[in-house]
């Protein structure tokens, strides 16, 4: 999606080109939405051949707005969609290794894509609110840098389709925490009416260049804005199916 580069596949799905019915239509990538389990598998299986990937490696998340992050290996090839997902809290995944394709989730929260070419690493976390104020992107570089020596410099980060400051607008018992972390930062706006809307994307890309990341790409598209095209939870209160990004290495 971000990167026009021969060695790595990274896409967003939208909500169309699969076999789902009803608000499930058509391109569900949820196993836990109550969409018939069987036809979510056909839906893979028409986007592994769409992208050209092996349907067998594709490995999926187990995501629960937290911010636990799991590196992924190829004895986890095929978690999620071969077999049963077998971990519990995993909102965040990344993996050095060839023939793995990433999978998270999303209905309006927001993708990160993280890619550090010079040392053949991808990542992808899922950031809505409670994992955007949890810094769960922060997490995610840190590991990088820590773990696997990979300079800050050269790590670049897209943000994908997700729900946008025009339409997330929430009470206090969501801004409150956004402020006790980033204080009255620019990205959180407060209306005469007590609420606020806030700048997921914003948050999230000043987080990164506070680390010394400005390699980033931002879709600046609204899933609420754009129900049509895309699954949005608050657009259809809950009565949808899930997207995917997907990453995955060729080398």
């Amino acid at each position: 999606m971000f990167w026009n580069d021969s060695q790595i596949v990274s896409f967003f799905t939208t909500k169309e080109g699969g076999a789902s019915e009803g608000y499930f239509s058509s391109l569900n990538l949820g196993f836990k939405s109550g969409d018939d389990l069987n036809v979510v598998k056909q839906n893979y299986k028409l986007l592994a051949q769409k992208l050209g990937i092996p349907y067998e490696s594709m490995t999926c998340s187990a995501q629960v707005h937290e911010t636990n992050i799991k590196q992924v290996t190829y004895e986890d090839r095929g978690n999620g969609v071969i077999f049963p997902n077998k971990w519990d809290s995993v909102d965040g995944i990344y993996t050095m290794e060839k023939d793995i394709t990433l999978v998270t989730h999303y209905a309006d929260c927001v993708p990160l894509f993280f890619y550090a070419p010079k040392h053949h690493l991808i990542g992808l976390a899922h950031a809505g609110w409670r994992g955007t104020v949890n810094k769960i992107c922060e997490k995610m570089v840190k590991i990088w840098n820590e773990k696997h020596n990979v300079a800050y410099e050269d790590i670049q980060v897209g943000i994908g389709p997700s729900i946008g400051a025009c339409c997330f607008e929430v009470n206090a018992d969501v801004s409150e925490p956004f402020v006790n972390t980033f204080g009255k930062a620019d990205f959180i706006k407060f209306k005469e009416n007590g609420k606020a809307n806030i700048d997921l994307w914003e948050c999230n890309e000043r987080m990164l260049q506070n680390l010394g990341i400005y390699n980033i790409q931002i879709a600046n598209i609204c899933t609420c804005c754009n129900s049509d095209k895309y699954f949005s939870h608050r657009k259809t209160q809950g009565k949808r199916g899930l997207m995917g990004a997907i990453m995955y290495l060729r080398y």
